[in-house]
């Protein structure tokens, strides 16, 4: 996640030219790691959303759900690596930007619930008051401290 010294931007000259797309239904917040390892907010994705975006092979992005900060995929994985800008020339010679398709993670169904019981919460530090097994109320905290770290990154 943030902060982390391993992922961050590093200079480059070989840029790349991406379409971010959303195949969620969600709202995603789209992140570009600097060169400090810190996130900088670059869009909100609605879903079904698009966003072309011109940025270097070495700079990372992650994307993050705008309602429960949890992070969405891309390829399966949390952070993505723009390809090089010519890997992406159609047989006509023509330059076309990369596509890259923002997803939900593969969840248990244990997570699915999890989820949504936190996000039918109208104030989310409830979960303490809720009368349920403590292992649920850990499951809980998780998403919790998902959704607190989603808001710090907003501000």
């Amino acid at each position: 996640m943030e902060g982390d010294p391993n992922l961050k931007s590093e200079h480059a000259e070989i840029r790349s030219f991406v379409l971010f797309k959303n195949h969620t239904e969600r709202t995603v917040d789209i992140y570009w790691v600097n060169y400090s390892s810190k996130f900088i907010h670059y869009s909100a994705l609605a879903p079904a959303a698009q966003v072309p975006v011109n940025t270097y092979v070495t700079h990372p992005w992650v994307f993050i759900d705008k309602m429960t900060g949890e992070r969405m995929l891309v390829s399966s994985k949390p952070v993505y690596y723009p390809e090089p800008w010519y890997t992406n020339i159609d047989s006509n010679g023509k330059l076309n930007r990369i596509e890259v398709r923002i997803h939900y993670p593969l969840r248990s169904l244990k997570d699915i619930c999890t989820w949504k019981v936190f996000s039918s919460l109208q104030q989310k530090h409830n979960f303490l008051e809720l009368e349920i097994p403590r292992t649920l109320v850990v499951d809980l905290r998780s998403c919790y401290n998902l959704y607190l770290m989603s808001n710090k990154l907003a501000k």
